[in-house]
């Protein structure tokens, strides 16, 4: 890898991926020269640089277009909104931003040797459908941009999809390509063919271990407090580790600026205000979202519970024949975010969130004994951090973090039994699990000129597993693993013209629970052979080193059971090798597609034949490979917007389940996952009808998902008595697992948006119609052999279900 600093080459040579101490080593050498050698480089010429934003809302705006009047210099803004301009000789100059959606501006800049120009500007937005900007970045990330497989969704793209009961940022990602989801009742991901927990999820950058609440129907953010969520489904660059799938960055809104709400009878509107919020009340949840300045800076905060529990209550009021379902779930999501001063910028973020389930049952009475079985389940997530980002230089930008996220759930039993003289006996059990992570980071972005850009980090994190079991106060067992791993990095990005982007980058992590340092090499490159067409190549290496027990098999996935890879296996790791072609149609149309395929060097499955005195048969390794091919034609703006998709994708494990030492077809050793469905086509189109009206469709059709059948059954029972014993238990037979297929899934969804002004405020009505056709799609089968011939029941998703809601803005 080769560099320049003012004039200045560095040259390296790389050493060989062997996975040694080397590679960690020459990533945090690389690192400590950056930091300590540039800020003492000799400048002959001045330099320009600054942040963009939206001059109402405060959101950083990417790839905006910052250019120097009169001469061929200028760049343009990154994610954070920033942009510089180097080596610019002694002089005046015209600084001009341009961005469709804002109004052009330009400003009179002199410069002169040895100096560093700061100049923040904030864009005003003019009277165009902010579809249309959104567009406008997404084609300048098409010129700029080298990585792959990545989808940017804005908070309008997440607003429009129909989704059950509210926005979900889960629900609007199922319905890109490659994307899979396990049924109606689960919000997880399944991404090309990799499991959930495959899937790296954070939230303001920090890391979100169960991000769902009830059991996977909703996800845990609130979409009201999502600036954008930015998806990449693979071949994501080394800044991201410990996945082997994708990655989901949520990002939270930086608070507007403009205040004013609280009224001048407020003392301390200097130091803190209230500029806009929006209330939403639905027939399931209820939630709010405020945001406003306070000095040098913003705050943004949400919150949402759902009365699940309130609603059937009433209904139980009114007829016993329906149950209670005493289950609730609330969120509350906070940002606080001020400029320290020119150069430094604090961030604050907070989020927390649970799912609170009570179930209390009783039998007996009377002449006989009263049971009673009392249930209360609580899980949920807990994340905090500080980010403190610095520019150095005007082209070096530092990022300080240091990070909490906890995920934890209780689950507490209490059975007690008061007999007919009314002695009463009482048993109480707990069973905990709790992940504690801690993570400190350093990441450096460097960018040398226009056209080259190396960033790196460290990192440092801090696991905590601990998982017990207690009955009546005595404890029975407490598991507790506490891995660190210790990362570095290095991304290289070139511009070669304007035509070619090459990508390369190394990873290297030490993880405390085995021997070796694993070290992820990935690169790739886009190039753009006509204006308007480009071909995507990208390739790599990826590792993880934690992982969750759960079976894939299960119908519902309500919550996680993570856990650190055991030292006696290696850590879970897969390639990805992707290539695609990516087409615009003007600044609207957008035509993608990709083939992939990610052969997995090492999977963890469960041990099916463990033994309870060895403590290193719990899991087993395996192998397996997932491959398939993905288009989508997208547009962005008009009247008439969305996306149609199509994908065939095929996913096969191969893990030696007897432990005999080979692979065996016949023995259900080589099968398909149960999310493996080979065809998917998904629609989503929003019709704006006029100013006050929107609809919306999205639209699912796929091939059935796996199961294992149930071939016969068995009979079973005590060896001694009467013969007639033997048949009175049944076992069923399975057959191959996962070698039959439920109908195929058609669902479609519907949605009827109108804007109202009740109260003298501005507001939004919302109706939705989830499964319009009410087609059956199967959740699972059920087999009766108490009958002949055997009867099988099988049991649906989601019906046909309405939903109403009102938002209302203020």
């Amino acid at each position: 890898m080769v560099g320049s600093v003012s004039g200045v080459s560095l040259s390296f040579a790389c050493p060989a991926l062997d996975g040694s101490k080397g590679n960690f080593v020459f990533i945090s050498i690389i690192m400590l020269i950056l930091l300590f050698t540039l800020p003492l480089q000799a400048q002959q010429t001045g330099t320009i640089s600054g942040f963009i934003t939206d001059a109402k809302s405060a959101e950083p705006l990417p790839y905006v277009n910052v250019m120097l009047k009169g001469t061929q210099r200028g760049t343009t803004t990154d994610q954070r909104g920033y942009y510089v301009i180097q080596r610019l000789a002694p002089g005046t100059y015209t600084v001009t931003v341009s961005y469709i959606g804002y109004e052009t501006i330009g400003q009179e800049i002199g410069v002169a040797a040895d100096l560093d120009v700061r100049v923040d500007l904030a864009l005003t937005p003019e009277d165009v459908a902010m579809r249309e900007v959104v567009v406008t970045a997404d084609r300048t990330r098409f010129e700029k941009s080298v990585e792959i497989s990545r989808v940017n969704l804005s908070a309008r793209d997440l607003e429009v999809v129909p989704a059950f009961v509210e926005a979900d940022v889960f629900r609007s990602i199922q319905m890109l390509p490659g994307v899979v989801a396990q049924n109606d009742f689960s919000a997880a991901l399944v991404v090309r063919g990799g499991s959930p927990d495959e899937n790296l999820i954070l939230l303001d950058g920090v890391e979100v271990y169960n991000p769902y609440h009830f059991g996977g129907v909703f996800s845990a953010f609130n979409t009201d407090a999502v600036a954008n969520a930015e998806f990449q489904a693979g071949g994501f660059p080394v800044r991201y580790g410990g996945r082997l799938s994708s990655v989901l960055e949520i990002q939270t809104k930086e608070g507007s600026p403009a205040g004013g709400k609280l009224g001048k009878w407020w003392p301390f509107r200097e130091y803190f205000d209230v500029s806009k919020g929006n209330v939403n009340v639905s027939l399931l949840s209820s939630k709010i979202f405020l945001e406003g300045p306070i000095k040098n800076g913003g705050w943004v905060f949400s919150a949402r519970r759902t009365y699940f529990d309130q609603v059937v209550k009433m209904l139980h009021s009114l007829s016993d024949t329906i149950p209670e379902l005493p289950y609730y779930f609330y969120d509350f999501q906070g940002k606080i975010h001020t400029q320290l001063n020119a150069k430094n910028r604090l961030d604050l973020n907070g989020y927390r969130g649970s799912d609170d389930l009570t179930l209390n049952f009783s039998s007996g009475g009377g002449d006989r004994s009263t049971q009673e079985i009392g249930l209360n389940w609580v899980w949920g997530n807990q994340t905090q951090s500080a980010a403190l980002k610095t520019v150095l230089k005007p082209h070096l930008f530092i990022e300080s973090v240091v990070a909490t996220s906890i995920y934890q759930f209780t689950v507490g039993l209490t059975q007690a039994v008061t007999d007919t003289n009314g002695n009463r006996s009482e048993s109480r059990f707990d069973i905990k699990n709790r992940v504690d992570d801690l993570t400190l980071s350093e990441r450096l972005d460097w960018k040398v000129n226009e056209n080259h850009r190396v960033q790196g980090g460290l990192e440092y994190k801090l696991l905590d597993f601990n998982f017990s079991f207690e009955q009546d106060g005595t404890l029975f067992l407490d598991n507790t693993d506490s891995p660190n791993l210790l990362s570095a990095y290095l991304q290289d990005t070139w511009s070669v013209g304007a035509l070619l982007n090459l990508q390369l980058g190394l990873r290297s992590t030490k993880y405390s629970q085995s021997d070796r340092i694993w070290t992820d090499i990935r690169g790739g490159f886009k190039y753009r052979f006509l204006e308007n067409t480009a071909f995507k190549f990208s390739m790599g290496t990826f590792t993880q080193f934690i992982f969750t027990t759960n079976n894939d098999d299960a119908v519902l996935r309500i919550v996680d059971f993570w856990l650190p890879v055991p030292d006696y296996l290696d850590p879970q790791r897969a390639w990805h090798f992707i290539a695609g072609l990516e087409h615009w149609i003007g600044n609207a149309n957008q035509v993608s597609m990709e083939v992939y395929y990610k052969p997995y060097l090492n999977i963890l499955d469960s041990n099916p034949i463990q033994t309870v005195y060895n403590q290193t048969d719990d899991y087993i390794s395996g192998t397996g490979r997932a491959y398939g091919f993905e288009t989508i034609w997208k547009r962005g703006a008009g009247r008439i917007n969305g996306w149609l998709s199509y994908t065939y994708s095929k996913v096969e494990k191969e893990i030696d389940l007897d432990s005999d030492g080979q692979i065996d077809a016949s023995q259900g050793e080589i099968y398909p996952p149960k999310y493996d469905k080979r065809h998917n086509f998904k629609a989503v189109v929003n019709y704006d009808l006029n100013e006050k009206n929107r609809f919306g469709i999205s639209w699912t059709i796929s091939s059935g998902q796996p199961y294992t059948p149930v071939v016969g059954k068995m009979f079973g029972g005590s060896q001694g008595g009467d013969w007639l014993v033997a048949y009175l238990n049944q076992t069923d037979i399975s057959g191959n697992r996962n070698s039959a297929l439920f109908p195929y899934y058609n669902r479609g969804d519907v949605s009827w948006s109108r804007k109202i002004g009740w109260f003298g405020l501005d507001g939004e009505f919302q109706f939705q119609v989830l499964n319009a056709l009410n087609h059956f799609n199967v959740l699972l089968y059920q087999w009766d052999f108490s009958t002949m011939p055997v009867q099988v029941t099988a049991r649906s998703m989601f019906p046909i279900t309405p939903t109403v809601g009102v938002n209302f803005n203020f």
